[in-house]
């Protein structure tokens, strides 16, 4: 945001330029720059042109003589415009422009003294016909700008919470404030003249939720031309390209109080009970506009717009359409000030890709008591410098007010936060220079109520921070905590997702986090059958226009970075949301409107050496168990209090031998397995690589199991052991579950206490394609103890079962 000082001054007594930088900065207010094109434009002086030759080697160029009134000089030019006896900006030898600095040198052979300047070439506009011919009356030899004809100004990068101070009006407030000083009133008045404005126009409210306040006024006899060169070199200093006069002054408006506006052709405007109307209000089913850009767009069903009675004339909040715009040929305008929804605005803006100066305000909130003061500053400016007639009135449309809303501040709150303990008078008096009242006083603390234009106050922690930028930040005295009491450390409550972070970390995998969109390519795999990755309207590129539907190519990504950088083990997660299209939408239009399904997630890749590279690793790598003993820690980690259960299957992408499907309580909650190599190859990755992705949110609606106490057992169990010669195709799960389930026999289940695990062994005289497992079985029963008998017979049943059930051999 640009604030020339001139302008500024309107409102403000201005401090000196270095000054009001330093009290900006200090008031919280990032001061970017500090332009001062006339101490930068010295050298520049004003001198006549006493005679033009032509060149004697160029057609093109003109040798003039010029005389600043102390010196006389020989300067080569271009400009077709020159010629003798004019005023002109002569950048003397040394000069120091813009884009370069003045040197003597020979053009085409002829030695310049400098250059006939052109208003571009000295940063006063962005193109220029000719050089910069001046009045008559320039005295010679005096700098073409000074700080009169050319102020300084500051650039400030305003947060967006800070809507107010995108203005010169919200910016004297903050120098007012600082400084002590009362603003100034406004040097203009409105004088209305002819009918009422509701004999001349109408307004229709047909979406207050998206307009809380609509104000119109009507100017007539207007003339249509160029502004006045004040109002030009102000808004063309701060960037803004003059039209004419009409919308000069909207643009004026917009900069000096922050509240956007618009102007309507008073006689392109559809009439309505023989007026001419205007509605607030969502789109029909296809309904278009073509914008001033000369764009035409397809309104969407959540799209705010502006219309007459016949059709849409405007996208409220962010630009005008071109059938109601202003022209050489307008004689009446129906000015437009209101306030519009700022999520509303935000969304169409987004869907239009379109982001303009009107936008940008509407998006932070604007300020719902400017919109009638805004409305008669441009009312007056059309009438003083288009000659306009502003009609009596206002036709106003505004839903009841909401009561402004209270803000409990506590003195005891404020000095825990800043570490001083405030007066409460001094508090009152710091938030008062603010416009920021206190309306109530009471044991509790102070109740204070917020400005209109200051929509960022809403909670006691914003009005202590006021009250430090206002008391000084440099002013909070530095000093250690009080350790003179005893502390006890009450750590924050952990979320799942916190207890599974930690589990990974603890299990030595490292947390990454990538973009949430991408390549559509790149995702394309891993949509539901008939789906596609949902796409983004303003993409910065096509490589980042698609949301991500998996965290794998992210983390495969991450994953090659670091092998080309010679890494020899990576261990990588993530936890972030994925995004698909929604289900069941009727058509495109709907699935457009519709927000992406989001879910949680975490994505693990694996790959390398299982020992990281020390020296006793001897090429081991890492492989399906160590994903396994990963993913069960984290289950474990996130204490649902229940086993997590690899189920063989057959995965997308994955190897078909090392593949998993993830279960926890019966749920399906991801997958895990050994990508497939021809995936590796085709992402430049070496392989193998392990891959799992875990959707945290249906493990999140697992419910914990309940700790319960259980007495230790009264009664002995014992222990029987079976080793069995197993094809490697056959998971070593489906072999436990199968004894947990069938090793009580006709006892029953409720005998086998647990079956694990404790051998896997693999060579000779095994077959290379066979695996032998050791399961351990444990029996006990709760009521009494089980006799040899019993358990041997449920044993040897179990085991002739199982070698029925798989193609297994018992090893004796």
């Amino acid at each position: 945001m640009q604030i020339r000082l001139d302008w500024l001054a309107d409102f403000i007594e201005v401090p000196p330029l270095a000054a009001l930088a330093d009290l900006l900065t200090r008031a919280g207010v990032e001061v970017e720059a500090v332009v001062d094109r006339a101490a930068a434009l010295k050298g520049v002086v004003v001198a006549e042109v006493l005679e033009v030759a032509a060149h004697p080697n160029a057609d093109r160029l003109r040798v003039c003589e010029v005389f600043d009134g102390s010196e006389r000089a020989r300067v080569v030019c271009g400009a077709a415009n020159v010629a003798q006896g004019q005023k002109v900006a002569w950048a003397k030898v040394g000069a120091v422009l813009p884009a370069f600095a003045i040197e003597k040198r020979a053009i085409r052979g002829v030695d310049s003294a400098g250059m006939l300047a052109a208003k571009a070439e000295l940063g006063l506009e962005d193109k220029s016909d000719g050089i910069w011919v001046l009045p008559a009356d320039a005295v010679l030899g005096a700098p073409v700008v000074t700080e009169k004809t050319l102020p300084p100004a500051l650039t400030l990068g305003i947060t967006p919470n800070r809507p107010d101070l995108l203005s010169h009006i919200g910016v004297a407030r903050e120098v007012a404030a600082a400084t002590g000083k009362r603003l100034l009133a406004p040097p203009w008045r409105l004088t209305e003249k002819g009918p009422d404005c509701s004999s001349l126009c109408r307004v229709v409210i047909e979406e207050p939720a998206g307009c809380r306040r609509y104000a119109a006024r009507v100017v007539r006899n207007l003339k249509v031309g160029p502004s006045p060169a004040w109002l030009k070199e102000r808004l063309e200093a701060i960037g803004q390209r003059s039209i004419n006069n009409l919308v000069d002054a909207t643009n004026y408006v917009l900069f000096e109080t922050g509240q956007p506006l618009h102007a309507f052709d008073l006689g392109r405007l559809g009439v309505e009970n023989k007026l001419p109307t205007i509605k607030v209000r969502a789109p029909k089913a296809g309904e278009k506009l073509v914008t001033l850009d000369g764009v035409e767009r397809t309104l969407d069903a959540d799209d705010l717009i502006i219309a007459d009675s016949q059709r849409p004339v405007a996208l409220a909040g962010i630009m005008g359409g071109g059938d109601s715009e202003v022209s050489v040929d307008t004689t009446a305008v129906l000015l437009e000030s209101a306030y519009f929804d700022p999520a509303r605005v935000r969304r169409g803006a987004r869907r239009h890709g379109l982001h303009t100066e009107a936008s940008h305000r509407f998006e932070r909130g604007a300020d719902p008591g400017m919109t009638l003061k805004a409305l008669d500053r441009c009312a007056q400016l059309l009438a003083e410098i288009a000659q306009g007639e502003v009609a009596k009135g206002v036709v106003e449309v505004a839903q009841k007010p909401e009561p402004p809303k209270e803000i409990l501040l506590r003195s005891a709150r404020v000095a825990q936060i800043l570490g001083v303990k405030l007066p409460t008078e001094t508090v009152v008096q710091l938030l008062d220079s603010l416009e920021i009242r206190c309306v109530a006083r009471n044991d509790n603390g102070l109740r204070f109520q917020a400005p209109t234009f200051r929509p960022d106050l809403t909670r006691e922690i914003d009005l202590i921070e006021e009250i430090a930028r206002r008391y000084g930040y440099d002013q909070v005295p530095e000093r250690l905590p009080d350790a003179s009491q005893d502390y006890a450390y009450v750590p924050l409550p952990s979320t799942r997702r916190d207890d599974i972070r930690q589990a990974l970390l603890a299990a030595g995998v490292s947390e990454v986090v990538t973009w949430g969109f991408g390549s559509p390519a790149a995702y394309e795999p891993y949509c539901a059958a008939g789906a596609a990755p949902v796409k983004i309207r303003n993409p910065l590129g096509e490589e980042l226009s698609a949301l991500r539907t998996s965290l794998t190519p992210g983390l495969l990504g991450v994953l090659g970075h670091n092998q080309r950088h010679g890494a020899e083990s990576v261990r990588l997660f993530e936890i972030g949301r994925t995004f698909a299209p929604r289900q069941g939408a009727a058509d495109e239009d709907a699935r457009d409107r519709d927000l992406p399904q989001e879910t949680l997630k975490v994505g693990v890749v694996l790959w390398g050496g299982r020992h990281q590279g020390r020296w006793y690793e001897r090429g081991e790598r890492l492989d399906f168990s160590d994903l396994a003993g990963v993913l069960e820690n984290l289950v474990a980690g996130a204490e649902v209090g229940l086993p997590l259960v690899l189920q063989k299957a057959t995965v997308p992408r994955m190897h078909p031998q090392a593949a998993a499907e993830l279960k926890v309580a019966g749920k399906a909650i991801g997958s895990a397995g050994q990508l497939h190599p021809d995936v590796v190859a085709a992402a430049g990755l070496t392989g193998p690589v392990l891959s799992a992705e875990l959707d945290l949110d249906v493990l999140e609606a697992v419910v914990a199991e309940a700790i319960r106490y259980r007495s230790l057992p009264r009664f002995p169990g014992t222990r029987r052991d079976v080793a069995v010669v197993a094809p490697r195709t056959i998971p070593a799960e489906e072999l436990r579950a199968y004894l947990a389930a069938n090793a009580g026999g006709a006892l029953g289940p409720k005998v086998v206490e647990n079956v694990r695990v404790f051998d896997v062994y693999r060579g000779k005289p095994i077959p290379a394609t066979h695996t032998s497992l050791a399961f351990a079985i444990y029996y006990r029963l709760a009521e009494r103890t089980l006799t040899d008998v019993e358990v041997n017979t449920a044993f040897d049943q179990a085991v002739l079962g199982l070698q029925a059930a798989f193609p297994v051999e018992v090893r004796r």
